[in-house]
């Protein structure tokens, strides 16, 4: 694969995944959003994409789950892969920090030590590490929490590193593309489903899943644009689509759902480092 899509712009933690699981020959694209490297894989111009989906300290990436159910059926997840998170307070040695900034997760997941170490600055949430990097470089008084391999790429100094490696904060991300994998042995399965608006639909979509001993991976409930109290349902299984056990729990959920769309059966790949 030559060219992959990732959120970037440099130095982000998806761009050194990106890196690490694509090789130094691989040509990556970085795109400002989400939604770009969705958009990059909708419309060819890379074959694939990497997203992140959760994050072991700030949750699950919203922006993911809802651009894969917004376009189930067109973009398929290939694999699942994770990344152990190092992070670094970056600015510039002898000079007061006022002003941290940080993607929301690490600055959720470093809050106290910002609380004890720097309790007078600003805490600013931005779209990634890298745009944090990129507001420190520019500001005497800024400092970013980041990867320590992004102090080189923008010219900032290492000024602490909260975590010591004591803390594990781990982010999972997707390999997306266009159309399904068929060459890879899967134990993983993502669907995305729309239920009747009515009590109990859940618990009676659910239940062919616990009587074929199926186990849930994740779950989590958005709401229809335009629709109140209306819920489409992102679910992960473990299993691939065609397991005898997952194929006859599917078949009898579809029963009770309005709508399932399979976003795909995939691996659970490596852990890299960061």
């Amino acid at each position: 694969m030559s060219q992959v899509a990732y959120l970037g712009p440099e130095g982000t933690f998806s761009g050194i995944l990106a890196r690490q699981r694509f090789g130094k020959k691989a040509d990556l694209i970085a795109s400002a959003a989400i939604e770009g490297v969705f958009e990059s894989v909708l419309s060819g111009a890379t074959p694939v994409g990497l997203v992140p989906v959760e994050n072991s300290s700030g949750g699950t990436v919203y922006d993911t789950i809802d651009l894969l159910i917004r376009h189930s059926g067109s973009i398929f997840i290939l694999e699942e892969i994770s990344l152990d998170i190092r992070i670094a307070l970056l600015g510039h040695k002898g000079t007061a920090v006022h002003t941290v900034y940080s993607h929301f997760t690490q600055i959720k997941h470093h809050a106290e030590w910002l609380k004890i170490h720097h309790p007078d600055a600003t805490l600013v949430p931005v779209a990634s590490t890298a745009t944090a990097c990129e507001r420190a470089a520019a500001d005497s008084k800024s400092a970013a929490l980041a990867s320590p391999g992004a102090a080189e790429i923008y010219k900032l100094d290492i000024l602490a590193t909260p975590s010591d490696g004591q803390e594990v904060n781990v982010t999972n991300f997707f390999i997306l593309a266009h159309k399904p994998s068929d060459t890879t042995t899967p134990n993983r399965t993502a669907l995305a489903a729309t239920l009747q608006n009515q009590c109990g639909s859940l618990h009676k979509f659910l239940g062919p899943f616990a009587r074929q001993k199926v186990t849930l991976t994740r779950i989590v409930s958005r709401p229809v644009p335009g629709q109140p109290q209306t819920y489409v349902f992102y679910i992960e299984l473990e299993g691939a689509e065609d397991d005898p056990s997952v194929a006859h729990a599917l078949e009898l959920a579809k029963r009770q759902a309005r709508s399932i769309s399979i976003l795909g059966s995939f691996p659970l790949g490596k852990r890299f480092r960061s």
